[in-house]
C-alpha cells in the first residue's frame, strides 16, 4: 500500500537535534501509547489515515519543499521500498506546505513511488514533535513508535530488525 507525505516549510536544519553522538537514534519499545493518528489528502485525491495501516509497519517520512537534506535521503528511502514494501513496510511522505499548488510542484520533481500526502496545517507535525524535516519515524504494526531520526544505513538497518531480508 502506497503511504503518504507531510511537507515542512522552513530550513531543513535540526533545531533542537541532539548534541551528544547517537542520540539522534530514539529506540522506542517501552509500551508508549500509539501513535496519534492523521486524516491527510494524497496525491491520488483519497484520504490516509494512520489508522487504515495498522497491520503494518510504518515508515513516516516529514519532508520540506526545497529541502537539500530531505531530497538527498530519496535514494536510500528508494532502496529501502524496494527492499521491503513488499515484505509489510509501509512509506509514508507527509508534507507540510504553503499551498497545493507548491506541493504538486515538489511531487512532480520528486518522482517518490509511494503515496504522498499533504498537510496544509501542520497539525500531523506537531502532534509527532517534528521539528524542521527531514525526520523519520518507523512504527511497529500497532501504531507505536520503534525509533525515529535514522537515516542511510541506519535507517535500513533498523528496519531490517522488525523486518528480514530472509
Amino acid at each position: 500500500m502506497a503511504a503518504s507525505a507531510l511537507l515542512l516549510l522552513g530550513s531543513c536544519q535540526r533545531l533542537g537535534a541532539p548534541a551528544t553522538p547517537g542520540a539522534a537514534t530514539q529506540n522506542r519499545r517501552d509500551n508508549r501509547p500509539a501513535s496519534p493518528d492523521f486524516d491527510l489528502p494524497t496525491a491520488a485525491g483519497k484520504q490516509l489515515t494512520l489508522m487504515s495501516l495498522r497491520g503494518s509497519y510504518v515508515l513516516l517520512d516529514f519532508r520540506a519543499v526545497g529541502c537539500t537534506e530531505c531530497a538527498a535521503e530519496n535514494a536510500n528511502l528508494r532502496k529501502l521500498y524496494d527492499q521491503f514494501s513488499h515484505r509489510g513496510l509501509v512509506i509514508v511522505s507527509v508534507w507540510q506546505a504553503s499551498d497545493q499548488a507548491e506541493w504538486r510542484t515538489a511531487l512532480t520533481a520528486e518522482e517518490l513511488p509511494w503515496a504522498q500526502a499533504l498537510d496544509l496545517s501542520g497539525e500531523t507535525a506537531r502532534a509527532y514533535e517534528v521539528q524542521p524535516p527531514p525526520v523519520a519515524v518507523l512504527l511497529d504494526p500497532r501504531g507505536h513508535e520503534l525509533a525515529r531520526n535514522l537515516r542511510g544505513r541506519n535507517l535500513g538497518q533498523k528496519i531490517s530488525e522488525f523486518i528480514p531480508l530472509d
